[in-house]
């Protein structure tokens, strides 16, 4: 009887792409990627210093590690807290080891991706959205050059 198997010239070149998706999207025990030291992880000890009492504008992901849709969007957050690094801060909080935050904040499905400014919410997003979305509800937050008021 003939077996079966992938040729062996394909299973190296699938195994170093696997590891360059694995590279790029970023890959950790908790499924919530981290790009750097921009996106900052939340916990209610942290919560009013980072968020509440910040001069700048907070996008905070409400997430939890088994949440698929979370996993998804992930590499996405980590993504904006590069990009706004200075301007905004992008952060992500578990909900698992927050619940009284999450009950807080209405929390009911997650992601729940919500934008606060001077310490109050002012947008949110629910669910996987684009990262052109995101970015337009953060800048909408952001100062305008050479004024010190939002848009």
């Amino acid at each position: 009887m003939k077996r079966h198997s992938p040729p062996v010239r394909l299973i190296l070149p699938l195994g170093l792409f696997t590891l360059a998706v694995l590279a790029a999207v970023g890959c950790k025990d908790s499924g919530h990627a981290t790009s750097g030291a921009s996106l900052i992880t939340l916990t209610e000890a942290n919560f009013q210093t980072e968020v509440l009492s910040s001069a700048q504008p907070v996008l905070v992901d409400f997430w939890a590690t088994w949440c698929g849709p979370c996993k998804r969007i992930a590499p996405v957050v980590a993504e904006l807290a590069g990009e706004y690094q200075g301007r905004a801060k992008v952060a992500k909080l578990d909900v698992d080891t927050a619940p009284t935050l999450a009950q807080k904040y209405g929390i009911q499905s997650i992601p729940a991706l919500l934008f606060f400014k001077d310490g109050k919410v002012i947008d949110q997003c629910v669910g996987v959205v684009s990262k052109g979305e995101l970015q337009g509800k953060l800048d909408k937050l952001l100062p305008v050059k050479g004024n010190t008021s939002a848009r």
